[in-house]
């Protein structure tokens, strides 16, 4: 067989391409009758494709004969080099499928506030996860209360919340994430604060003021200890924790925030066996949602352990219900209830 020695042009065309892989099926295999069952075509086709493979390339690529199947030098260099074309090839192809697959966008995430201090809170584990299963997916955090996230859902301007478990709303699907504890509080100013705990009556801490959320919150909650007037009113737990501060009154704040925050560190639970309540913080989504990217949030949640609170006993569920409804409220914040 002669040879062309001119240059070999580098465009190479969709037969080129299919003469490349019969080559190296063959040398994987070790031989054109080896390559049958992997390529299944027969001999002649085989033996065709390798000399056009040749005469395109202008060179010898393989011996055969009785001392079998053999690449020459120039063969083993166009093997490599076509592991590598083909490496590159499939490349291409996983990067144009994801072209196709790859989630973009931004994903708009509501929460209410101080979730950060508690420990049990997935959500950075989730973000982590996330950004590295979906890398161009922008994220847009804002903290809100629970009412405004919820309405922010409905109308679209948010994909997912992190919020206060309370009355389900139909439109809405809600996953539990963890529960989170509150308690009862007073600061060092305040007179309960230097009492001891097994002296102090539900009667005695009646008669101090007590700052509670807002009524659609308080509402909701049910229980005996009825007891407690509410004289001031805060919508966020920052608010809350103002107002205790002063020394003037009694609130519910999330355990894990008075253990975080250093100003606090003097605030006292009062009747924690009475006043305690377990909430559960759920995630919320737009019900029925076909939206790629909060599905794939869900997927990574899903992912996630199941919630450990509420795997062992918590404290009783006695929840406090202020007993004057209509006390005016002296602090309201647009953050975490409403």
């Amino acid at each position: 067989m002669r040879l062309n020695p001119r240059r070999f042009s580098v465009k190479l065309s969709d037969g080129d391409l299919r003469r490349l892989q019969v080559f190296c099926a063959v040398t994987r295999c070790g031989g054109f009758a080896a390559a049958e069952s992997e390529l299944q075509i027969g001999l002649p086709s085989i033996s065709r494709y390798i000399k056009d493979l040749e005469i395109r390339l202008g060179m010898r690529l393989c011996r055969r004969g009785r001392v079998g199947f053999e690449l020459t030098d120039q063969g083993r260099r166009v093997y490599a080099a076509s592991q590598q074309l083909t490496a590159d090839l499939q490349r291409f192809e996983e990067n144009m499928a994801s072209i196709h697959t790859a989630l973009v966008g931004t994903l708009r995430l509501g929460i209410i506030d101080t979730l950060i201090t508690d420990r049990s809170l997935p959500l950075p584990r989730v973000l982590e996860e996330y950004k590295r299963q979906h890398p161009q997916v922008e994220f847009n955090v804002s903290t809100r209360t629970t009412q405004a996230i919820e309405q922010s859902l409905l109308d679209g301007t948010l994909d997912a919340g992190i919020i206060m478990a309370r009355r389900p709303l139909s439109q809405l699907d809600a996953r539990t994430l963890y529960q989170e504890r509150h308690s009862l509080y007073c600061a060092e100013q305040h007179p309960l604060f230097h009492e001891d705990a097994t002296s102090i009556s539900l009667e005695e801490v009646a008669r101090h003021d007590y700052a509670g959320f807002t009524e659609r919150e308080e509402v909701d909650r049910a229980g005996r200890a009825r007891c407690l007037t509410r004289s001031a009113c805060a919508d966020s737990v920052e608010a809350m924790a103002t107002l205790v501060a002063s020394g003037c009154f009694l609130g519910m704040l999330p355990d894990h925030y008075v253990d975080s925050v250093w100003r606090l560190q003097h605030f006292k639970a009062i009747l924690p066996e009475v006043f305690s309540v377990t909430v559960d913080i759920e995630l919320i989504t737009r019900h029925g949602t076909s939206a790629s990217l909060v599905l794939a949030l869900l997927d990574v949640v899903d992912r996630l352990d199941p919630p450990t609170a509420g795997k062992t006993p918590g404290p009783p569920r006695l929840q406090v219900v202020e007993a004057v409804r209509n006390a005016p409220a002296v602090v309201r914040l647009d953050q975490r209830h409403g």
